[in-house]
Order: structure tokens, then C-alpha cells, then sequence
């Protein structure tokens, strides 16, 4: 029995070899993710190295000392200045009508010095209250910091464990369409099937090669990410375990009583506040007296000449107190309290800006989280259905009862459903650890 089956040249046969060679094999060369010598990492141990390496929470924990160490009583002029001073002072005076003069004096003087406020219109106990209250905002500074950084760090943990997900779906994907193209071509050559079979099982075989590809890349793309957030080389690998169990334990109520009281941007609003008050509080200050005293006590001596010396010093001691009352200085003092008020009134709008918001943000995070939750038992009953359409699918496949088109419809619909399901999944524990760290529940005050 003759054959008009057309025989390739050598050339074109080995032109199709490698190609064969590509779409089947190089896929299986991507690197897997999870192999034995990756880091393991839960997504816990995530925090703490970022919570210890990251470098936006390192500085931010850096400005929050910085906010911490200017708390002084010294910083805000309660304890009194205290300096050693020495002078020297030369004189050399003549009568203005010229017939006598007077010997040229030098005088010179060391001494300490030292000078207290008692009262400045209370300005200087508004200032120390002031900074604590910026020591206490670049504490909720550096919390907000924090709990966007692990926010970021949660995000990229369980994208790279989407993409880890979605990378072994495509290659089983790729797997199946190999399968299916090695079972046409040996169909092909007995006979039973066409070359359009072979044709489009090849196309499919591309279509899945590529998919591998792209998946692959997007999962070195998101283990780079992570490993960014984590201040570690980009080329550290991880085996993660994401240990999705979606909890869905958190109440509406319960989060927004908890961002009220901790949701660290809201804090900052009320601290800000506060802050206003006292800078108007500093700003009346200044239409108050000042009562101060100063103190010296020291040597001095006084020479003929021009001489420097203090063989035979004189002991001396003073004490001023001096009291001062502002009257006019061109209007700063009232244009700085007019301002102050000003700068008050906008942080009183700002604050009830931030409860609306924060109210806003709770909702829509919330409604988000319960659709979230929804969709994904809609994904999960829904890959239950693709997986059975593809399983009866294949065997009717294997039978030659169905065709190629409805074959791969339905390992379509069962990729789909396999990275619909992992992506609502995801998308369903990020919604949850955003509404942590609105309702104060992702860092403590002691991290």
C-alpha cells in the first residue's frame, strides 16, 4: 500500500525537530519554584525580617528616635544656660582738649555665667508639652511606616505564591497539550486523524509553551519583589507556605472601634491637633512678660598698658533679675496668633476630614473583603465543575467522541478556573490583612 504522504527534506526534518524540540522541552527548563535549597519562609517570619532588615522601616524607626530624643526639658528652656566667659577689654582714652591724658587700661576677666527663665507667659512648659507631642507623632510615624511596609511585604508573599500557583498551572497546562500533541501525531501517522488535528494540537502546544514562559517570568519578577522588601540579594529563592486559610473571624464593628483607637493615620490627624493647640497656645505666650535672672561670679583684673594677665585677680559676684514687657514689635506677636488660629481651625477640618474617611475606608475595605469571600466560594464550586467537564471531557477525548475544539474548551475553562481560584484566594487574605492594619490589629505598639 503506496502513501501520498510528502517526505520532508533533511534540512526541513531537522528545522522541525528543533522546533518540536522548543515548544515541548524548554518549558520543563524553567526553574521550579520551592526546590530543596530555597529559603523556607512563612509569611510570619516575612514580618520579622522586614520588621529587622527593611530599610524604609530601619529609617523610620531612626526619625522616631531622632522625634524621641528632642523630648528634653532642655530643649524647651526649662533648665537654666550655664557658660564659662572671658574677657578681655582695652581702653585708651584721651581729654578732649588734648593737654593731659589718661594711661591706657587692660581688663581682664573670666567668669561663669549663668541665666534662668522663670517666666515667659508659660510659653516654655506649651513648648515642652509640644515636644512630646512630636515625640509621640513620629512614634505613630514610624507605626504607619511599618504597617504599610508589611502590608507591601504580605502583598508581594502571596503574589510570588500566586505566581508559584499559577506557574504549575500552566505547566500542567503545557503538560496536557504535550500529551495531546504527542497522541495526534501518532494518530496522524496511522491513519486516524487528519493533519488539521496535528495542526491545531501544535498551536495549542505553542500557546501553553509560551504561557510557561510568561508565568515563569512573572514568578522570578515577584521572588525579586519580595526579596527587595526583605533587603536581601535579588538573588536569594524561597520555598513559601502560604497557609491560606481564610479566616473570616474579623466584625465590621470590632474594626472600625479599633481604627478609632489605633489605626495609626487617624492618630496622626488627632495628634496633629494637639500640636495646633499648643503652637497657639506658644503664640498668646509671647504677649506675657518675661521675668528672668542672671548670675556671674568670676576674676577680674585690671592693668595699665596693654596686658593680658590675671596674677592678682579680684573676686566678684552679681545677680541681676530682669523683667521685660513686650509692647510693640511691629505686629509679629498678633499676626503669629492669627495664624496660629488659622493653622488650628485647618487641623480641626483635617480631623473631621480623617473620621470620614476612615469611616469610608473601613466600609469599602470591608465590602471588599465579604465580595471577596464570595467570590471565591463562586471559584471554588466553579473549578469543581471545570475540573469534572475536563476529567469526562479527556476520557471522551481518548475515545474519539469529542473533537480537539471541545477538548481544549474545556482544559481552557479548567486553567481558568484553576487561576481564577487562586487569584480570589489571594485577593481574599490581602483584603483580610488590610482590615488588621486599619483596625490597629497588625502592629502592636511594642514592634
Amino acid at each position: 500500500m503506496c502513501s501520498d504522504r510528502r517526505r520532508l527534506p533533511m534540512p526541513e526534518k531537522i528545522k522541525w525537530i528543533a522546533y518540536l524540540f522548543t515548544i515541548l522541552f524548554v518549558p520543563l527548563c524553567m526553574p521550579r519554584p520551592a526546590a530543596g535549597s530555597d529559603m523556607p519562609l512563612t509569611l510570619e517570619q516575612a514580618f520579622v525580617l522586614a520588621l529587622e532588615q527593611n530599610p524604609d522601616i530601619r529609617i523610620a524607626r531612626g526619625e522616631e528616635q531622632i522625634a524621641r530624643n528632642r523630648v528634653n526639658i532642655g530643649n524647651a528652656g526649662l533648665l537654666p544656660n550655664v557658660d564659662l566667659v572671658g574677657s578681655v577689654t582695652y581702653q585708651d582714652n584721651e581729654t578732649v582738649s588734648g593737654a593731659s591724658s589718661s594711661e591706657a587700661l587692660t581688663t581682664t576677666a573670666v567668669k561663669v555665667q549663668a541665666s534662668y527663665t522663670f517666666f515667659d507667659g508659660f510659653g516654655n512648659l506649651y513648648t515642652f508639652r509640644k515636644l512630646k507631642s512630636s515625640g509621640q507623632l513620629g512614634s505613630l510615624q514610624a507605626r504607619n511606616t511599618i504597617e504599610h511596609t508589611l502590608v507591601d511585604v504580605s502583598s508581594a508573599y502571596y503574589r510570588l505564591a500566586e505566581a508559584a500557583e499559577q506557574l504549575e498551572v500552566a505547566r500542567e497546562a503545557f503538560s496536557i497539550s504535550r500529551e495531546r500533541l504527542k497522541r495526534a501525531r501518532l494518530r496522524s501517522e496511522y491513519g486516524q486523524a487528519n493533519s488539521l488535528d496535528v495542526l491545531s494540537a501544535e498551536v495549542d502546544a505553542q500557546a501553553d509553551s509560551v504561557a510557561v514562559l510568561e508565568a515563569g517570568l512573572a514568578y522570578q519578577n515577584g521572588r525579586r519583589a519580595l526579596a527587595l522588601l526583605l533587603d536581601m540579594p535579588s538573588a536569594t529563592t524561597f520555598s513559601i507556605d502560604p497557609g491560606m486559610d481564610v479566616a473570616a473571624t474579623l466584625s465590621r464593628e470590632a474594626v472600625l472601634e479599633g481604627a478609632r483607637s489605633s489605626f495609626a493615620e487617624y492618630r496622626i490627624a488627632h495628634e496633629q491637633l494637639r500640636q495646633a493647640d499648643l503652637d497657639l497656645a506658644i503664640a498668646a505666650s509671647d504677649f506675657y512678660p518675661t521675668l528672668g535672672m542672671q548670675v556671674n561670679y568670676g576674676y577680674s583684673q585690671t592693668d595699665t598698658g596693654l596686658m593680658v594677665d590675671l596674677d592678682d585677680p579680684a573676686e566678684g559676684f552679681s545677680a541681676v533679675v530682669t523683667m521685660t514687657m513686650p509692647l510693640f514689635n511691629g505686629f509679629k506677636t498678633s499676626i503669629a496668633r492669627q495664624n496660629a488660629k488659622i493653622s488650628r481651625q485647618n487641623s480641626q477640618i483635617r480631623l473631621e476630614q480623617a473620621e470620614l474617611q476612615l469611616e469610608k475606608l473601613v466600609d469599602d475595605t470591608w465590602d471588599a473583603y465579604q465580595n471577596s469571600l464570595a467570590v471565591l466560594d463562586f471559584r471554588q464550586r466553579n473549578l469543581e465543575t471545570a475540573e469534572l467537564n475536563f476529567q469526562r471531557t479527556r476520557e471522551q477525548y481518548v475515545l474519539g467522541q469529542v473533537t480537539t475544539t471541545a477538548f481544549r474548551e474545556a482544559q481552557l475553562n479548567l486553567i481558568t478556573a484553576r487561576q481564577e481560584i487562586a487569584s480570589a484566594r489571594y485577593n481574599a487574605r490581602l483584603l483580610e490583612i488590610e482590615l488588621q492594619r486599619i483596625g490597629g490589629f497588625l502592629v502592636t505598639d511594642a514592634e
